[in-house]
């Protein structure tokens, strides 16, 4: 695979991830730090299962990284980009 179709590869996973409501929920509350999975779920308004779903989605992607404190796993966006283009669909998107 070329580096122009791994880009694209990649480019089309994190639209992917991203084609989600719940989703962009997540990376609109990751812009202000890090939060586990339950102030995550809370916050979103979905069951734990649910949002480690999304979660997983947002990982494989390379949207989300995440740290273990304990047995508490904690999320931030993976990259400033990631904020910069959620910006950029809210915009477009009116």
């Amino acid at each position: 695979m070329t580096a122009a179709a791994f880009s694209l590869d990649r480019g089309a996973a994190v639209a992917r991830a991203l084609a989600d409501p719940k989703r962009l929920c997540v990376v609109d509350l990751l812009a202000t730090g890090e939060r586990s999975v339950s102030d995550l779920s809370r916050d979103v308004g979905c069951q734990i299962p649910n949002m480690s779903q999304h979660l997983s989605i947002l990982r494989s992607a390379g949207v989300v990284a995440t740290r273990r404190e304990g047995s508490t796993v904690f999320y931030r966006l993976a990259d400033p980009g990631i904020l910069e283009l959620y910006r950029t669909l809210q915009r477009v998107a009116g």
